[in-house]
């Protein structure tokens, strides 16, 4: 598919997805290589928060293991024994949440694999509760990876360094660095020295900005570092003062017209 092509379908498939506000959903989550004593292998991290916002603002929700832990009074010196049914209520918790908007479209960063997403947060599922008959997955075609949209918009190369959500959000945010923002590997770090906060400000955040950042998309408005040559050609074109000059060599053209008629 040429770039045309990807681009026109990008713009058509952000626009419809984001039609009905109340049913758009943001979601990221946070995942740590500390194992519990039961997780024989230490093949899979296990989850430690997932964030979830929707459009309209309406929902603003957050699944923790620290969270958990406080409604079960576990003290923080005493969690890592318990961080298996920590998980586990988490788990059931987002399924749960799940089972009630499935119909949503769920606007994600690159959660696409069993290594990192939503794979990934089934994996854990079926570990912890041996099966999956309770299971309510997303269908495939309500997950949309926000990164494929903006690749399909201005190219693969839309921002550099390796963190393309980190860049973006610098991007957008006058060349800042925002210290909130943790990578996956300091999340895990932050979460093995049981810095729990830090991990779910720095989710919060990503979610956040992927909200911000399909609003600004919806907008024209998003800031890349780079585009593809036909992304600079359209955004040309459809600057206020192309479109007046298109207007006025209309409008002229009209009337030559006229006085040729007479």
């Amino acid at each position: 598919m040429g770039v045309v092509k990807e681009r026109r379908l990008a713009a058509s498939n952000l626009k419809k997805l984001t039609e009905d506000p109340s049913k758009v959903l943001f979601i990221h989550y946070s995942q740590s290589n500390t194992f519990d004593d039961d997780d024989y292998g230490n093949i899979s991290p296990i989850i430690t928060s997932i964030v979830i916002k929707s459009l309209d603002g309406q929902i603003d929700q957050q699944f923790a293991i620290h969270f958990e832990a406080d409604k079960a009074d576990i003290p923080i010196d005493e969690i890592q024994y318990s961080y298996r049914d920590l998980e586990l209520r988490i788990l059931k918790a987002f399924n749960d949440f799940v089972k009630r908007h499935r119909e949503c479209n769920w606007i994600h960063w690159d959660m696409k694999n069993i290594h990192f997403g939503f794979e990934a947060i089934k994996h854990r599922y079926e570990k912890i509760f041996g099966d999956l008959k309770d299971y309510y997955e997303i269908p495939i075609n309500n997950k949309k990876n926000l990164r494929d949209i903006i690749e399909g918009m201005f190219g693969e190369s839309f921002v550099n360094g390796p963190d393309t959500l980190k860049s973006l959000l610098k991007c957008n945010s006058g060349n800042i660095d925002n210290n909130a923002y943790l990578s996956s590997n300091i999340e895990s770090t932050e979460f093995e020295h049981k810095n729990f906060t830090n991990i779910v400000k720095s989710v919060d955040l990503k979610v956040d900005f992927i909200k911000k950042a399909t609003n600004k998309l919806i907008r024209r408005k998003l800031v890349v570092s780079n585009k593809n040559h036909y992304a600079v050609f359209v955004d040309a074109v459809n600057h206020p003062i192309f479109t007046f000059i298109g207007w006025g060599a209309t409008i002229v053209g009209l009337i030559i017209g006229i006085i040729a008629l007479t």
